[in-house]
C-alpha cells in the first residue's frame, strides 16, 4: 500500500510509520544540542543509516564548515580530515545541490545532474579514502534563521531509492517545525574591551564600517581592525556569521 506525498513520487506506508517513529522521537528535544543527537540515533534505529553527521550553520553554505557536528559511525573517524581538507570541496555543496536542499529539503550524490571537477576530487579523494560509495544530505531549518545539515554515507552503493528520499523530504518539512518551536540557547558573545565592545554591539546591530566609524569617531582604518579582531575572538568567519550567531533582535 501506498501514500501520495506533497511532491514526488507516493510514499509506501512502510516510510509513513519509518517518519512518524523519527517525528515521535525527536518531538521530546528540548534544547538544539539534544535534537541533533536524536535525528541522528532515531535516523539509525528506524532506517538503518550507520554513518550519520549534523552539522549547523547560519548559512547551507556555512553548515559545511561547523567545527563541532553530531557524528555516528564510521563519521568519528573521517571527519578530521574532512574538517581540515574535504569540507569546502564536498560535492554536495555545489550551488545544485545546494538550491535543492533550499527547494525540497534532500540532496543525493546520485541525482545530481552535474558533478564540478572539485566534486570529483572529493568523490576520488575523500569518499573512496573512506570506502563510501553513497552520499546524501538532509536540510533542516533552526531557529534564529539557522541552518542544519543531516549527512548520509554508505559503502554501499545508491543508499537513497525513490521511498526513501520522499520520506526524508517529508521529515526534512516536519523536523524543521519541531527545531523552530525549540528555544534557541544563543552562545555566549566573545569577552571584550573597550572600544571593541562598542565595535562588537554596532556590528551584532549589522552597521557598515562607516557607520560605525561615524557613530564611534573612529577612522576607517581603524574600525576594520577592530572588526577583524572582533571576528577573530568570536571565531566568526563573516559580519553575517556573526549577527547570526551574538544578535539579539530587539522585543517588540
Amino acid at each position: 500500500m501506498v501514500a501520495s506525498t506533497r511532491s514526488g513520487p507516493a510514499l509506501p506506508v512502510a516510510h509513513y510509520e519509518r517518519v512518524f517513529s523519527v517525528l515521535e522521537v525527536c518531538d521530546a528535544a528540548r534544547t538544539i544540542p539534544e535534537f541533533k543527537e536524536l535525528v541522528l540515533e532515531s535516523l539509525a534505529s528506524t532506517f538503518s543509516f550507520r554513518n550519520l553527521t549534523c552539522f549547523a550553520g547560519p548559512t547551507i553554505k556555512d553548515a559545511f564548515a561547523d567545527r563541532s557536528p553530531s557524528l555516528r559511525g564510521s563519521c568519528v573517524t573521517s571527519w578530521p580530515g574532512y574538517r581540515d581538507r574535504w569540507h569546502e570541496l564536498d560535492v554536495l555543496s555545489s550551488d545544485e545541490s545546494c538550491l535543492a536542499l533550499s527547494r525540497e529539503g534532500l540532496s543525493d550524490i546520485d541525482r545530481l545532474r552535474t558533478v564540478p571537477a572539485w566534486g570529483r576530487e572529493y568523490i576520488d579523494g575523500h569518499m573512496r579514502q573512506w570506502g563510501y560509495r553513497s552520499s546524501a544530505i538532509m536540510h533542516l531549518r533552526f531557529p534564529r534563521g539557522g541552518h542544519a545539515l543531516v549527512g548520509l554515507t554508505d559503502s554501499e552503493p545508491h543508499l537513497i531509492d525513490d521511498g526513501a528520499a520522499a520520506a526524508l523530504r517529508l521529515l526534512s518539512r516536519h523536523l524543521s517545525a519541531i527545531s523552530r518551536r525549540i528555544p534557541a540557547e544563543l552562545p555566549a558573545p566573545p569577552v571584550l574591551s573597550g572600544r571593541l565592545q562598542e565595535v562588537a554591539a554596532l556590528v551584532g546591530e549589522g552597521r557598515a564600517n562607516r557607520e560605525i566609524a561615524a557613530t564611534l569617531f573612529l577612522s576607517l582604518d581603524t574600525v576594520k581592525k577592530y572588526v577583524s579582531r572582533v571576528l577573530a575572538a568570536s571565531g566568526c568567519r563573516s559580519r553575517a556569521e556573526y549577527v547570526a550567531r551574538f544578535h539579539v533582535p530587539p522585543s517588540r
